[in-house]
């Protein structure tokens, strides 16, 4: 009841930020692809749905060269992403991380699940994140850790926007003045 007066964005000022809020976060409308992929026959938790079809919709609103996961749920969401744009690469995070090179250039969304040294896994990615990326954090309200991990996300003095999803967050590195928007999802 405490997040209702977080419903489609409302009080968010910025243009861009509540763009994004309403055409991809909050957009409900019922892609064809939704009905494709839920013929392949996996059972999955209404949760696991809404993020993967969130997924979808940043695939398809980022247009990404490639998906950073570091996560188990890799395989739950891949088509997902794929059918959000296809040319997307979806790849795996792995300590120590020597795979992750400084793309400036590089559209990237980094999804990190907060499961074992999800902490060292933000410090590489704080390295190597540009303007044109940005990072998804599940289970941001885990437990006391988890939302202390996601405070420190949004207090990065290199995160401008940030989405607080309940289920999970959204932060992007650009160069707008920083704001943290907490909504209903």
């Amino acid at each position: 009841m405490k997040r209702m007066k977080y419903v489609k964005g409302f009080g968010i000022q910025s243009p861009s930020a509540f763009a994004f809020a309403n055409d991809v976060i909050n957009d409900h409308r019922k892609y064809g692809e939704y009905d494709l992929l839920q013929k392949g026959g996996k059972q999955v938790g209404a949760v696991t749905e809404k993020k993967a079809r969130l997924m979808f919709r940043l695939s398809r609103f980022h247009k990404a060269d490639a998906v950073w996961f570091y996560s188990q749920a890799i395989g739950c969401y891949e088509e997902y992403i794929q059918k959000g744009w296809e040319t997307t690469l979806i790849k795996e995070l792995k300590a120590p991380f020597s795979d992750l090179k400084d793309g400036a250039e590089a559209r990237n969304i980094y999804y990190i699940s907060v499961e074992n040294d999800y902490e060292k896994t933000y410090e590489a990615l704080r390295k190597v994140v540009n303007t044109n990326s940005f990072l998804v954090v599940d289970n941001i309200y885990r437990n006391a850790e988890t939302r202390a991990f996601w405070q420190q996300i949004v207090a990065d003095e290199r995160v401008s926007f940030s989405f607080d999803l309940y289920y999970l967050g959204i932060a992007f590195f650009d160069k707008r003045p920083k704001q943290n928007y907490i909504i209903n999802f």
